[in-house]
């Protein structure tokens, strides 16, 4: 098309061009209507998401994310074991042992109980026994030792005597049993294990001069963990020179307080652990994690494992505390909020503001990795 202005000197030849992509293909979106293309990105972004989240070994709250599958006898290695099966699993099926074990053992022994009743005769073995319900009714007052007064056994069987030993014998056996489980339940120190927090990210910034990968850890209780011990360990994939791949290559990462993990203090990884504290592993020659990048990093498929195990002082059991953080919740250049200072001062004691626990505002300076 041409077009000129009033003097007609000068012209313009206006031209359809194709923006041509990096692989030399035009882009096809650009013929497509605008709403079309949105939802089509919306759609991918979801897919994309959904398809790249990544699997773990540990949970954010400690939950193992390992299951035992195709085992040979399984069922047979957790019956030899009954009482920490039991331990193991959830309330409804404790609840369930707990009714079936009692309920059973009366309706089992009420029926002997109007066995004897009915080849005996009535009132010749236990008084005011002629049915089926008087007799369920009689075992459960002999195993529980309410004993109301209406039944009563008497001296002219000995084979009620007998059953009457056997059933307090074995009420005795149910009732210990019972209650070592749910006191073993109820004192598990897993449940202390909720109380021990761990920061939501780690970080990784510089802190004198050194590279740290950082993380946080505090307890919300005034009982202390005595001797408490933090491990960290590394699960990536590495393939070794023979070619064989290594899905969950294990490293252990040596950590320390703040900066102070120099070579002397490796071993020795026990913390006080009264306020929250900053866990620290130098990223040096020496560290898996040193070769890698910001951009690196999101593309890497590792697992960063932290253990935390100590000894409760109220019961002197041992807790252990678990988290991971992967590569998406390790943030670069961010640094952690402190949470107590002097002027946090109250009650001639120091406070800690656990609002600001999981805060790690990036640094104003330029952070280079």
């Amino acid at each position: 098309m041409n077009d000129s202005d009033g003097n007609g000197d000068e012209k313009y030849e206006l031209k359809k061009v194709n923006i041509q992509q990096p692989n030399g293909k035009s882009d096809p979106r650009r013929n497509k209507p605008r709403q079309a293309r949105s939802k089509n990105t919306r759609r991918k972004r979801i897919l994309s998401t959904k398809q790249g989240k990544k699997r773990r070994l540990v949970g954010k709250q400690g939950g193992l994310k390992v299951v035992a599958s195709q085992v040979p006898q399984k069922h047979g290695m957790y019956l030899s074991d009954l009482f920490t099966t039991l331990i193991d699993s959830k309330w409804r099926w404790i609840t369930l042992v707990y009714t079936t074990m009692y309920c059973g053992s009366w309706m089992g022994f009420g029926f002997f109980w109007w066995l004897i009743t009915y080849f005996r005769g009535g009132n010749v073995c236990v008084d005011n026994v002629d049915s089926f319900t008087s007799a369920f009714l009689f075992s459960l007052e002999t195993q529980t030792t309410i004993g109301y007064g209406g039944r009563q056994i008497t001296s002219n069987c000995p084979e009620a005597v007998v059953l009457l030993n056997v059933q307090s014998l074995i009420g005795f056996i149910i009732g210990a049993f019972m209650l070592g489980l749910i006191f073993a339940k109820l004192s598990r120190p897993r449940n202390r294990a909720e109380t021990i927090l761990f920061s939501r990210n780690a970080v990784v910034a510089v802190r004198d001069g050194k590279m740290c990968l950082m993380f946080r850890v505090g307890d919300v209780r005034k009982s202390q963990i005595l001797e408490a011990v933090v491990r960290v360990h590394l699960f990536r994939k590495r393939t070794t020179r023979e070619g064989l791949e290594l899905p969950f290559y294990q490293q252990k990462l040596p950590v320390g307080i703040d900066w102070s993990c120099d070579e002397s203090l490796l071993e020795d990884s026990t913390i006080f652990l009264i306020l929250p504290l900053t866990i620290v592993h130098v990223i040096d020659e020496n560290s898996p994690l040193y070769e890698m990048r910001p951009k690196d990093v999101l593309n890497c498929d590792f697992e960063i494992v932290v253990v935390l195990e100590g000894t409760i002082e109220a019961t002197s059991m041992l807790v252990q505390a678990k988290t991971s953080y992967i590569a998406d919740e390790i943030l670069w250049g961010h640094e952690f909020v402190s949470t107590t200072d002097e002027n946090r001062w109250r009650s001639r004691r120091h406070t800690v503001d656990f609002s600001v626990f999981d805060d790690n505002p990036k640094k104003t300076r330029q952070f280079q990795p």
